[in-house]
């Protein structure tokens, strides 16, 4: 009977591990300024870096960020996500078009339920316009002026104007003038 003895070597050699990041991201451009937007990287990655150029010479970090352009075109959004472990990196650009506008709704429901409880006129954050809103008989419930217009459905006295149709002038401080109407829906 022959009995062999061998060894067996195992070698156990380096192996290089890279973590996979990726870059991809949304944009929410309905914010109550026009010309601002929410960025938001669609990654969970922990511990990586977010490092966004937003195309105008302007830079933010973080997973999620909000951005305002001072004029309005055509920018290309770039999101770099980097692991400082591995080093390994993606980038993603898309490109956004901003404009000027003037986003005026036509139904709100001030009720408390957290849901469309304001009358906000959405702008570019440049310019002041004024709001007066008037019942059916001509009647001013609401007035104010600014960069962002908001109701909140209340008179100056504190009180909720009933359920309705109402009127409003729309004036900037360039000549605009935009008049139309609003349900208050409770």
């Amino acid at each position: 009977m022959k009995i062999r003895f061998g060894i067996w070597l195992f070698l156990f050699l380096p192996v290089s591990l890279q973590a996979q990041v990726e870059a991809s991201f949304v944009v929410d451009t309905n914010l109550v300024k026009t010309f601002s937007i929410r960025c938001m990287a669609t990654d969970n990655g922990t511990g990586v870096l977010y490092i966004w150029d937003f195309g105008d010479s302007q830079v933010d970090t973080g997973r999620i960020v909000e951005h305002h352009f001072v004029q309005e075109g055509d920018y290309r959004v770039t999101l770099v996500v980097k692991d400082p472990v591995t080093l390994a990196s993606d980038t993603s650009s898309q490109i956004i078009s901003i404009h000027d506008l003037l986003r005026v709704p036509n139904v709100f429901t001030p009720n408390n339920d957290n849901i469309n409880d304001l009358f906000i006129v959405r702008s570019n954050g440049q310019e002041v316009y004024t709001i007066t809103v008037f019942t059916r008989s001509g009647v001013t419930v609401f007035k104010t002026a600014g960069k962002t217009l908001v109701w909140d459905g209340k008179t100056p006295a504190g009180v909720y104007v009933s359920p309705g149709v109402y009127y409003y002038l729309i004036t900037g401080e360039k000549g605009f003038v935009r008049k139309g109407f609003l349900h208050v829906i409770r």
